[in-house]
């Protein structure tokens, strides 16, 4: 029986090209350069395929020239697969540029485990400004720091101002590090002057798997008791931890997890079926002032922190700010009211346009709002008029849904 020389190259082909493929999928390590990092983020497994080619030593000591000649050499190397493959799961996972540069820092962290801070920062910003970012870098004996360019306004974060435009301090947030005061050498290099903004806006959440948290909760209403369970997503308390404070109404105007609003819409819509527009309006209310416990931020923190929606179910207290933000998603998602943000020099409020009076209104455009405060008096249903104290305090109006 002869042997067929045309099936005998067929196997070959098979058994040493198309293999490999089938066993390793898509991310093949075609050469001795490629690694694949196998990496967790935010609980998200993540492969990232990377040139070792791209960890270029950096000098000892900080310099204009010793800088400029890093970017230099990380422009000749193969960094092209690792931004590639960084912008893939920034779409897949729909991070915000703040996670973003996270994923980045976490990737270096481990890409260059053995390598100094000071190389991961330089990095970091050659990564950033070939991904289109308008960067800018500082430095300061061994330290590095990353600038980029913004046009929100973030709060106790340091930052310069060049030409009119903002540069937000990317490393001291990264690294809890306060610049305050410190004269830092700024690097005459602009890779791309012309480059796009960075955002921190969290409108759209991040698409996390989620890691469900629940918690019980209960209120009154009209001498009838409501209990609750809610559940919410752990993986958005972990993102929130070291989060750059930005203003108050984008608090406001970040939703709940799909974990938190899946659970907690169809409970609060069942108890508002068949009610008034008004006696709808009490119970959002009343939920929000009563089955919380009121604690200031710097009496639980220590400091300035203001919470999302999913916060407020995780920690013990909240205060005015913190329940706004979810009085106002449980308002638009469940009666579509205009509404609109009063601030107060010390106190912050929601008021909504109903279709009928409910008490004494705030004249804004063609509507008449009337404060609907979430935060006090505990279990009182009143609702209409400022909260007590502040019915002749002045007041700015924020924000307009």
């Amino acid at each position: 029986m002869g042997l067929n020389i045309n099936k005998l190259y067929t196997t070959i082909f098979i058994i040493f090209f198309l293999f490999p493929i089938f066993s390793y999928g898509t991310d093949v390590v075609p050469h001795a350069n490629q690694r694949i990092l196998n990496l967790k983020f935010y609980n998200e497994a993540i492969n990232i395929v990377y040139d070792d080619r791209i960890i270029v030593d950096v000098l000892d000591e900080n310099s204009e020239a010793s800088i400029t000649d890093f970017y230099s050499k990380m422009a000749t190397t193969p960094y092209q697969s690792l931004l590639e493959n960084l912008e893939k799961y920034k779409s897949k996972l729909s991070l915000n540029d703040w996670l973003y540069y996270e994923l980045i820092r976490s990737t270096l962290n481990e890409v260059c485990t053995d390598k100094s801070d000071r190389q991961k920062e330089l990095t970091a910003w050659f990564l950033l400004s070939k991904a289109g970012y308008n960067t800018r870098l500082t430095y300061l004996g061994v330290f590095i720091f990353v600038y980029v360019h913004s046009e929100e306004n973030i709060f106790e974060t340091p930052m310069i101002e060049e030409k009119g435009r903002m540069f937000i301090n990317l490393s001291s947030i990264y690294n809890n590090i306060d610049t305050k005061g410190a004269f830092l050498n700024m690097l005459p290099l602009t890779p791309n002057p012309d480059g796009k903004a960075f955002s921190f806006d969290l409108s759209q959440l991040p698409n996390f798997t989620p890691v469900e948290k629940m918690r019980n909760l209960s209120f009154k209403w009209k001498e009838q008791t409501f209990d609750l369970q809610i559940k919410f997503d752990l993986n958005l308390i972990h993102m929130m931890e070291n989060y750059p404070i930005f203003e108050e109404v984008n608090y406001i105007q970040t939703p709940l997890s799909k974990l938190a609003s899946q659970s907690i819409l169809p409970q609060l819509n069942e108890i508002i079926q068949g009610k008034t527009e008004k006696e709808a309006l009490e119970i959002l209310a009343i939920f929000t002032r009563s089955s919380f416990l009121y604690k200031e931020d710097n009496d639980y923190f220590g400091k300035n922190k203001p919470m999302i929606g999913d916060e407020v179910f995780y920690y013990p207290y909240s205060d005015c700010e913190d329940r706004s933000a979810l009085f106002y998603y449980l308002v638009k998602e469940l009666l579509h009211l205009p509404m609109i943000v009063i601030a107060y020099n010390d106190h912050l409020t929601i008021a909504v346009a109903t279709s009928q009076p409910i008490g004494n209104p705030i004249h804004h455009g063609k509507r008449k709002y009337y404060i609907c405060d979430p935060t006090g008096p505990s279990n009182s249903e009143e609702i209409g008029a400022p909260p007590r104290g502040y019915r002749n305090k002045k007041f700015e109006i924020l924000e307009i849904n």
